[in-house]
């Protein structure tokens, strides 16, 4: 059941990039909209998505998510899971794909083994 959660919030990550990108960030009518003085309301939302597009932010909260996910135990890092599948989606379809991809590979290598942990860090020890 994880899984398929994890697989359902990186289909949703990538779904969502692809819209944005090719309804929001590149179509020339949405840009040609957004340069009218002045500027439609929803221009400073498209400003936005753009400026954290370009500044690699997906990829990299990815990545830290999924380094979260590597260090927390339960839900904790079920979530953090999560959130790096959500924001490396993002990323793949954001031009941002070197740092998305090594957060999408690190969730998924994560994933499988989420609720394997022992609850005592002590019982790593030999």
């Amino acid at each position: 059941m994880r899984i398929a959660l994890g697989l359902i919030g990186l289909a949703i990550g990538c779904l969502l990039g692809w819209a944005s990108r090719y309804f929001i960030i590149e179509p020339d009518q949405v840009q040609a909209l957004c340069a009218a003085v002045p500027p439609p309301a929803w221009c400073a939302a498209r400003l936005l998505v753009i400026e954290l597009t370009f500044r690699g932010t997906w990829g990299l909260v990815g990545v830290g998510a999924a380094v979260a996910a590597w260090v927390l135990r339960g839900r904790a890092a079920a979530t953090f899971v999560v959130i790096a599948l959500l924001a490396g989606g993002l990323g793949l379809y954001l031009y941002d794909t070197s740092w998305a991809a090594a957060a999408v590979l690190a969730a998924l290598l994560r994933l499988p083994r989420l609720g394997e942990e022992p609850s005592d860090p002590r019982e790593f020890s030999a």
